[in-house]
């Protein structure tokens, strides 16, 4: 008898934790822990604001105020990766811990890092904004940073949605976004903004192949089963070919020193660069090749593993016992 109640205490214990890890509480802390997350190569790096151009009193000599985003001009890339990657982290978890079917978890997932990302935004810009002279330009800056940040956070919202909530194929293409970034989130663990020596410059070789690599095993994932399946694979490859040259684009543009005060001249520099850099077959072809062959060996792989697995159920249901 008494083992009999200790057995059904325990089971009771074993429904309550599981209760709790499929709450909307507990889910909301995953989206939370997937937006902090997305932010630690800043955090591990330093999260002092970076010296500001249009800044008034600050000493060079000095780390800046704490911030948890790294708004500068030169980091814009930065603030996109940290915030999409963010997104992408907290959909994959939110999706492995059972967040369908149903929009309670997913949406509960999208809730905790929506107030890890609104956190962040508004105490960056409410630091900086400390430190910046009272100049119309300043006012443009931030502005700016600001909208960068807003637009990065919508879309790392997006892809925590779809790949937590969404079929296959809406999943793949949450997937192949977040991948898309996550070379560069990557990187940044390795080497931190604003400083040129690293301990890890031995792989920079293959930094430019990372996201390449995760946007094939996205595809891998996602399959090609199906027109949907299908059109996020043509994505995720047309990811690897823009995202790099749009990101020198932005980096060159927003980082010219001549062209701070021309947005005009700006935008119109980052259109060149792109064009260029989008063109080149020797800065193209290397990545989108990459990524398929990646994709192709991970499809191998899972057909090859469900075709064992189709041909081993017969087996197993013949060596049952009648």
């Amino acid at each position: 008898m008494d083992d009999a109640r200790h057995d059904d205490a325990g089971s009771g214990d074993l429904r309550v934790r599981d209760r709790r890890r499929t709450s909307p509480l507990w889910f909301a802390g995953i989206g939370a822990i997937g937006g902090f997350t997305g932010l630690l190569p800043w955090l591990i790096a330093g999260p002092f604001l970076p010296l500001q151009n249009l800044g008034e009193a600050q000493d060079p000599s000095q780390p800046g105020p704490f911030v948890l985003l790294p708004y500068s001009q030169y980091t814009i890339i930065t603030i996109m990766v940290l915030l999409v990657v963010g997104g992408a982290l907290a959909g994959v978890v939110a999706r492995a811990r059972g967040s369908r079917p149903g929009w309670g978890r997913p949406l509960a997932t999208l809730a905790g890092l929506i107030a890890v990302d609104l956190v962040a935004i508004v105490q960056t810009t409410s630091v900086t904004r400390s430190v910046l002279q009272e100049r119309s330009e300043s006012v443009v800056y931030l502005v700016l940073l600001t909208t960068v940040a807003v637009l990065a956070a919508v879309v790392a919202w997006a892809v925590c949605l779809l790949v937590s909530a969404a079929p296959r194929a809406g999943a793949g293409l949450g997937l192949v976004v977040g991948a898309a970034a996550g070379g560069s989130w990557l990187a940044g663990l390795l080497f931190r903004p604003f400083e040129y020596a690293s301990p890890f410059e031995a792989v920079l070789p293959v930094l430019p192949y990372l996201s390449p690599i995760l946007v094939g095993l996205a595809i891998a994932w996602t399959g090609v089963s199906s027109a949907g399946r299908i059109a996020t694979a043509i994505v995720g490859l047309g990811l690897v070919w823009i995202v790099p040259p749009l990101t020198t684009a932005l980096a060159s543009a927003a980082g010219s020193r001549v062209l701070a005060h021309d947005l005009p001249g700006m935008a119109d520099y980052a259109v060149n660069v792109f064009t260029m850099a989008s063109t080149m077959p020797e800065l193209i072809l290397p990545p989108i090749l990459t990524a398929l062959v990646v994709a192709a060996a991970g499809l191998l792989v899972v057909g090859l593993r469900r075709r064992r697995r189709i041909a081993g159920a017969p087996t197993a249901s013949a060596a049952a016992p009648r």
